[in-house]
């Protein structure tokens, strides 16, 4: 029997209680577990499903792992709010990964989540493959933010605490006109879970706290950035107006080992703006691993 009902965008998610940090996170997952790992890592003002378009085609080739950080979505926060920080979620990402005994994965990370992963990458080399990040900010400089990410790490905010505490959903309204290339196209019940965070009061702290404790883990990152030897796939929007592309430039130039491919038809969201575009191209780097392989074997 048909149904006129358009099937539901949300992921299917479930929790577990990570070892280390002691924390319920909540996540997704997909695809068949014999199959390389690929762990997803959102962005503000997200959630893990953010991931609605990516995550299931990957998960015809990939077994595919999307979580909240701490904070977000159905995650616990850090009971410490200066936790909320890229080398902390980089820490909690490993002890995610070994309390569900992943020895090794890939990871694709956007926005909040690009520093920790490659905080997770350059930790990690033999635990952590290919990279892919997306429209973050890795090093302690404003110069390429707009005023809105500027305002998120000033300390006693006043426009930061209107975005994020007062006014979630007028800072939802700008976060979507601005981080797409020409118009929101987020499935309706996956905005309502975004906005749902945004009036959760943990979710809030768990935001501002992040942005202004980033600094610290920003110049971390930068220190070491030139140790991670890992492939690093760095995506950008052309019309990203959060973060201007000239960073992802300036990203890809101090990785070892990294090419930048620019979406020209995009904006911030790139993974929700034009997923097409994306997958293209993660696939490709990913399946150069097989070529590899099968050129050592020749």
């Amino acid at each position: 029997m048909k149904t006129n009902q358009q099937q539901s965008k949300l992921l299917n998610t479930k929790k577990v209680r990570i070892k280390k940090f002691g924390l319920n996170i909540r996540y997704a997952e997909m695809g068949n577990s014999q199959n390389p790992t690929i762990l997803l890592l959102h962005g503000v003002p997200e959630n893990l499903h953010t991931w609605y378009d990516v995550a299931p085609a990957l998960s015809k080739d990939y077994h595919v792992l999307a979580i909240d950080w701490p904070g977000f979505g159905g995650s616990e926060a850090f009971s410490n709010l200066k936790d909320h920080n890229p080398r902390s979620f980089a820490a909690m990402g490993m002890d995610f990964l070994e309390t569900l005994q992943i020895d090794f994965a890939h990871i694709m990370a956007t926005d909040i989540g690009l520093s920790p992963a490659l905080i997770m990458g350059v930790e990690n080399p033999n635990s952590i493959g290919r990279i892919i990040v997306m429209d973050g900010i890795p090093f302690p400089t404003t110069a390429y933010s707009s005023w809105e990410v500027k305002s998120f790490g000033r300390k006693n905010s006043l426009r930061a605490k209107a975005l994020i505490k007062w006014f979630p959903k007028i800072s939802a309204q700008i976060a979507y006109k601005k981080g797409f290339y020409k118009s929101n196209n987020i499935p309706k019940e996956v905005q309502n879970e975004f906005l749902a965070d945004g009036y959760n009061k943990t979710t809030q702290n768990a935001f501002l706290s992040y942005f202004q404790n980033n600094a610290s883990g920003q110049a971390y990152l930068e220190s070491r950035i030139h140790e991670i030897q890992q492939p690093v796939l760095v995506v950008w929007g052309r019309h990203d107006r959060f973060i201007n592309v000239k960073l992802g430039e300036l990203l890809a130039n101090n990785l070892s080992n990294a090419r930048l491919k620019i979406i020209e038809d995009s904006g911030h969201f790139v993974q929700m703006d034009r997923p097409d575009r994306l997958l293209e191209h993660t696939t490709k780097f990913l399946k150069e691993i097989e070529q590899e392989h099968r050129t050592v074997n020749i």
